[in-house]
């Protein structure tokens, strides 16, 4: 059954459309690649840039104000909401972009490698860490297991094998981009700390999606941008690390901003010194790990989208989204296509990868 009267989304659904103007025009298939603009953060974004033509510039702390995105209050709130977004404590969440930005951060920048060691990955991964990877491995002698898919999905028992003493990370991307295969993210977590090893959760295919929940899950780290299923603006996203991760870990990466100033920002004190202002470690939170690469109207649009998906609640989203797909999976095979993502509702959303079985048709 495509319709469910009990999900309000379903009653809104007319109204919901009208957000995305883009859909006057075009039947749209493509949100794991991007999403149709939404009014809600186009709005959002285009009213930072009134702030800057309105001379609304300053470095004060302000609601109303266009100015670096970590000088305002929406750099706070874009946190905050994100952190409730995956059901996490804000000091563990970060505003981030690419996750190919991230990738590089991690593993470059807060690892620490030693010949021997391994990693667990598997070959539905996406490319943007999987090149990265592949560095790591001949930088660091390091070795890098893929674990090959069965059928489009990853079997937990395939993964536990992989794992071992010396397995310091297991990267696994939540929803697969080319089979729409979707982990049990507990279930990965479980098996990879048994061995102690960490495990990152590329999540850009199932932000906006899934409902996700960190804690319930025990992920120890989670990127994803805004732009795919999440329908926000693109140039914005989260960074999320675990709290004990957050302590332990420190980044081969500094960044002024997040010094963990005694006071206020020093370049406000009388005595200054550009360099005894600044002998300080980074803040013990997941701003440490920023890279401050979210622009101001990035970071409005963001906060609007995550006010749009708060309005409609996300597990009424998931309840939708996963219908969708278990309609165009039965359509699809009607008109004899061969679908490649994983029968069991369980491993899916709605992400459909299918073929005809024919590049002409």
């Amino acid at each position: 059954m495509l319709e469910n009267p009990g999900n309000p989304i379903d009653r809104r659904i007319d109204e919901i459309r009208r957000e995305f103007e883009l859909l006057d025009h075009w039947v749209y298939l493509n949100a794991a690649d991007q999403t149709l603009p939404g009014r809600y953060w186009l709005s959002a974004a285009r009213r930072f840039y009134d702030f800057v033509e309105a001379g609304r510039m300053e470095d004060t702390p302000c609601a109303d104000v266009a100015t670096h995105p970590f000088l305002t209050p929406a750099w706070s709130e874009s946190i905050a909401r994100s952190a409730r977004f995956i059901n996490a404590d804000p000091d563990e969440v970060t505003n981030a972009y690419r996750p190919t930005m991230t990738a590089n951060l991690i593993f470059y920048n807060m690892l620490e490698w030693q010949p021997g060691d391994n990693i667990v990955c598997t070959d539905l991964s996406y490319p943007g860490y999987m090149y990265v990877l592949q560095d790591i491995r001949r930088r660091y002698e390091v070795e890098l297991r893929v674990v090959r898919h069965v059928d489009g999905a990853i079997p937990i028992e395939l993964l536990d094998a992989a794992i071992d003493e010396r397995t310091k990370i297991v990267v696994v991307d939540r929803t697969a981009a080319f089979s729409g295969f979707t982990f049990d993210m507990a279930e990965v977590c479980r098996v990879a700390h048994a061995r102690g090893a960490l495990v990152l959760d590329d999540a850009f295919q199932a932000l906006g999606a899934l409902e996700i929940d960190v804690r319930a899950d025990d992920v120890d780290m989670l990127m994803a941008g805004a732009y795919k299923w999440a329908c926000g603006p693109e140039g914005a996203g989260i960074f999320y690390i675990k709290k004990e991760l957050c302590e332990r870990l420190d980044p081969r990466f500094r960044n002024y901003v997040w010094c963990d100033f005694p006071g206020a920002i020093p370049f406000i004190e009388p005595d200054h010194d550009n360099v005894r202002s600044w002998d300080h470690p980074p803040v013990q939170n997941a701003n440490r790990f920023s890279q401050d690469t979210v622009i101001g109207p990035a970071l409005y649009g963001w906060i609007a989208t995550m006010k749009f998906y708060e309005s409609l609640g996300i597990a009424n989203v998931e309840d939708r989204i996963r219908r969708l797909g278990t309609y165009a999976i039965d359509r699809l095979r009607e008109v004899g296509c061969e679908v490649k993502t994983p029968d069991d509702p369980a491993q899916r959303h709605g992400l459909i990868v299918y073929t005809t079985g024919d590049i002409d048709r």
